[in-house]
């Protein structure tokens, strides 16, 4: 049932983008038959195209914004000056700034303009922040600071220099020893959030960072959230405990959902473990383990199929890796 429901979100997503906007409505309101938490999920995607990639996603990342620099270097933001804008996302827009008071490079993220007036993403915004700074690991990305600018949310982190673990695969295994120096690191990070009693619930490469030094940072903690056991009290007075997943619907990214997450149950730490093997399974073979052209195949395979053995999968994309390279005779 899961599976169906997704493939009704994902057809009706698309079958009313085809149309005017002013026609939409009414064709929801009819092909939903009554359903209105089916017309709210169709709804809240149409609403921005930058949530529903991220929400369909089947393995790629949501595409940046086409905005382009919201706030120009040299705009003062308190104790902060922008410097240059790095990258924007579905749901952050991040720029290098220097903190005058410590005189220290910052990165600083903020809520899209887009996500304005949109409760739930100013809720997950916030809790990214909250939790994050509710965690002092060196293998955590540090949160310094929180406030507002112009009506926009943003917090101050540390900035990081080095790329994510997506683009380091970047569709090639990695050698063994690398690999097991980051699943090492990885595995630290998710041990210190699970003793505060906090799930990431969205472990995928683009959210694990590499530096320059070879050092692991977990980023992205917009969909933690804090469980029920063994509870810290610091963690208790950091994270609210209400869910940011709607009714009928399972945040984050299929490719990298454990069977529960995938079918909407009760979560506890043993998720992100799941995810966490996914991701090394991806960091030996190249490819994820579990596969599809949409989000419903990719978690009937998760739900239903063993993937194949990381050995053969991993010669298999070297196999072809080599093939789709030129030989000296056909070089001219």
């Amino acid at each position: 049932m899961l599976i169906d429901r997704w493939q009704e979100i994902e057809s009706l997503y698309h079958s009313a983008r085809e149309r005017n906007p002013e026609e939409r409505l009414a064709y929801l309101e009819s092909a939903c038959r009554g359903d209105e938490t089916l017309l709210r999920e169709v709804e809240s995607l149409l609403a921005n195209d930058d949530l529903a990639a991220e929400f369909l996603e089947t393995g790629h990342e949501a595409p940046g914004s086409t905005l382009g620099a919201a706030i120009p270097p040299g705009e003062q933001i308190g104790p902060y000056v922008v410097l240059e804008f790095l990258r924007a996302g579905g749901m952050g827009e991040v720029y290098k700034a220097r903190d005058t008071r410590l005189n220290r490079p910052v990165a600083i993220k903020f809520l899209p303009q887009a996500f304005a007036d949109d409760n739930s993403a100013l809720d997950r915004f916030q809790r990214e922040a909250r939790a994050a700074s509710a965690l002092n690991h060196p293998r955590i990305c540090t949160v310094h600071d929180l406030g507002e600018h112009r009506r926009r949310p943003y917090f101050v982190m540390e900035l990081l220099e080095g790329q994510s673990l997506k683009d380091r695969i970047a569709g090639q295994p990695l050698p063994v020893t690398e690999l097991l120096d980051l699943a090492v690191q990885i595995a630290d990070a998710l041990q210190a959030a699970h003793a505060k009693a906090i799930v990431h619930r969205d472990i995928k490469p683009a959210n694990i960072f590499i530096t320059s030094r070879t050092h692991v940072k977990l980023l992205d903690f917009g969909l933690a959230k804090l469980t029920t056991v063994h509870p810290s009290p610091d963690s208790a007075t950091t994270l609210a405990t209400a869910d940011l997943t709607v009714a009928g619907t399972t945040l984050g990214t299929v490719t990298y959902m454990s069977p529960e997450q995938a079918a909407g149950e009760e979560l506890d730490g043993r998720t992100d473990l799941f995810s966490l093997g996914v991701v090394l399974y991806e960091c030996a073979t190249g490819r994820p383990p579990f596969e599809g052209k949409t989000h419903a195949l990719v978690l009937s395979a998760i739900l239903n199929r063993a993937p194949a053995a990381p050995m053969l999968r991993a010669r298999r994309t070297r196999e072809n890796s080599m093939a789709c390279v030129p030989t000296a005779g056909a070089i001219r």
